[in-house]
């Protein structure tokens, strides 16, 4: 049985609801305008290979950051969460309407909530350690992406299992701990797909500066990243969503024996 090949699948069956992930796009301009040294609006948010990366530096844009990590993590929850729950929509009987119009949102606020703690966590010991020097953070950050590869899980269980916050943490440790070759192989995936979109970007910028011949400033700072990060909100978010929701949904033996029937 072909998972990543049964995603793929279900990404093209669910492709109207992947495209809602291109609506968070709006938050782009927001994080290319430090770039351009507005004055007082520097946020300290970076793009680069479709992924936003924040500075861990007190300052007085420290609450600037804050707000737009918030305000882009409500409207991506609900999108992971419509995302997981099409699947489970696709391998199970589930009532559609009810589940739309009643639990959708409780999954979708558990799911942000999940976010927000690891974000407000990460950011703040983050910020601590910055005071001690680079290494201290490089190392906190190294130790929480191992951690989090436990908790990768997190947003399937809430959809699949409907369990409360800290219990879906807990399965999705147990679930981890079960499956371990199947969640590397979800996390070497992800990993090659964001680094294929960081060849990408480079290439994109080197196309615009070398045969476009446009301004080094301009291409090195708006072409490739915003490019890549289309690619990655349009088709690597939810089709890593898809493939953590396929995968655990393997769990269940009815539907693991009727997919691999197919």
């Amino acid at each position: 049985m072909d998972i990543i090949a049964k995603s793929f699948a279900e990404y093209k069956n669910n492709f109207k609801v992947c495209l809602l992930f291109a609506l968070l796009l709006v938050f782009v301009p927001l994080f290319i305008i430090p770039f351009f040294k507005v004055p007082f609006f520097e946020t300290g948010i970076t793009l680069s290979s479709g992924t936003l990366f924040v500075d861990y530096l007190a300052n007085a844009h420290t609450p600037l950051i804050l707000l737009l990590a918030v305000i882009f993590l409500a409207p991506y929850s609900f999108f992971v969460t419509l995302i997981s729950f099409a699947v489970r929509r696709d391998l199970s009987k589930v009532k559609v309407h009810f589940y739309l119009n009643e639990m959708v949102k409780k999954f979708a606020l558990k799911i942000f909530t999940f976010y927000l703690i690891v974000f407000l966590l990460t950011f703040f010991i983050a910020l601590a350690l910055s005071a001690i020097s680079i290494y201290a953070v490089l190392v906190f950050l190294a130790i929480v992406f191992i951690a989090m590869v436990f908790f990768m899980f997190v947003p399937q269980v809430i959809v699949v299992d409907e369990l409360p916050l800290g219990l879906a943490m807990r399965e999705s440790i147990s679930f981890v701990r079960k499956n371990l070759k199947g969640a590397l192989q979800v996390l070497i995936v992800g990993s090659a797909l964001l680094l294929a979109v960081g060849v990408f970007e480079y290439f994109i910028d080197l196309f615009f500066l070398n045969v476009v011949a446009v301004d080094v400033f301009a291409s090195e700072f708006i072409a490739g990243e915003t490019i890549a990060i289309v690619i990655t909100l349009v088709f690597i978010v939810p089709f890593i969503e898809i493939i953590k929701t396929f995968f655990y949904m393997l769990k269940f033996d009815l539907i693991k024996r009727h997919e691999l029937a197919k």
